[in-house]
């Protein structure tokens, strides 16, 4: 796969790009990428088979989902009468389908354009890959099975609901809504300002981060869970206890559901607040076992109370 990279020149920044749907100060954007002349403008139909889908879009939000048609079909609608250089621009190399903003070129005018791309794929199709990098706008993604799944966006919202063997979902100011299915192996979320809400089927390791925001993980099996927010109140749903789970948050309570015949060995530390507890545990220095101890978690708080609740109770 060949690799591709953009840049901004002079005084463009980021902060530029998050402006691009809504400001209005003239200002023009250099955006560059490689084997641009490859590249078709607009819309379009792809009848290939398309494994990878690489998605750079700066600014605007982006809906892929699954669908019962036979093609790839890439639809872009904008507030305004677009020529061929703002129009989304398209290239499929082989098996891999890129997708970018525009044309490759110094000194464009995208302001107020308010773009947005839609993308659908056949719902039998099962991706390589998925990856996207959206600068200013939301992803939603829905209805799609693909091996890797690999979202960041600088400003805005995720929203993601698939089955993918690795999932991992980013943002910088906005909220992560993953709703998993079938078996992953790893599955990363991580929101600098923002919450987090994941509904995991079956995941061998679960990895969050919050810096600033709620964290709810609701899972039916995590076989190894480590989470830990800076700022924020979380809640934790297991239907099957994890093997092993290490949970920290620095300020805001922490509510835990665990199955009441669950097997574990905990060690709850909360700095300021209490240790609330609704299962049977036996308790001897910091160490509360329940059942036959086989599963390991570490939960501390520095400020807050932590709280283990019965399922369904």
């Amino acid at each position: 796969m060949r690799r591709f990279g953009k840049f901004m020149i002079g005084a463009v920044s980021l902060a530029l790009a998050l402006c691009l749907s809504g400001c209005n100060f003239g200002w023009k954007i250099s955006y560059t990428y490689a084997d641009a002349e490859k590249y078709t403008a607009g819309d379009r139909q792809i009848t290939e088979k398309i494994e990878t889908i690489d998605i750079d879009y700066l600014s605007g939000d982006i809906t892929l989902s699954g669908t019962d048609g036979n093609a790839v079909t890439v639809k872009e609608t904008s507030g305004k009468e677009l020529d061929d250089k703002r129009k989304v621009h398209t290239w499929v190399d082989g098996t891999t389908l890129y997708v970018r903003y525009c044309a490759s070129a110094k000194g464009l005018d995208l302001d107020h354009l308010n773009k947005k791309l839609e993308i659908q794929i056949p719902a039998d199709c099962q991706l390589e890959k998925l990856k996207v990098d959206v600068s200013s706008g939301d992803f939603t993604g829905k209805d799609f099975e693909a091996n890797g799944v690999n979202v960041y966006a600088s400003s805005g919202d995720v929203e993601v609901s698939c089955g993918a063997k690795d999932i991992e979902l980013r943002t910088s100011s906005g909220d992560i809504t993953l709703t998993q299915h079938g078996e992953s192996d790893s599955i990363k979320l991580h929101a600098s300002s923002g919450h987090v809400n994941a509904t995991v089927e079956t995941a061998g390791k679960v990895d969050s981060y919050v810096s600033s925001g709620k964290l709810l993980i609701q899972g039916h099996f995590i076989k190894e869970l480590e989470s830990k927010v800076s700022s924020g109140e979380g809640e934790y749903r297991f239907a099957v206890t994890p093997e092993k789970s290490k949970i920290d948050h620095s300020s805001g309570t922490v509510t835990i559901f665990l199955p009441k015949d669950a097997d574990l060995t905990g060690e709850f530390k909360s700095s300021s607040g209490k240790v609330l507890y609704d299962l049977a545990f036996s308790k001897a220095d910091n160490k509360y076992v329940c059942g036959s101890g086989a599963n390991e978690m570490n939960v501390h708080v520095s400020s807050g109370n932590i709280e283990i609740k019965e399922m369904n109770k």
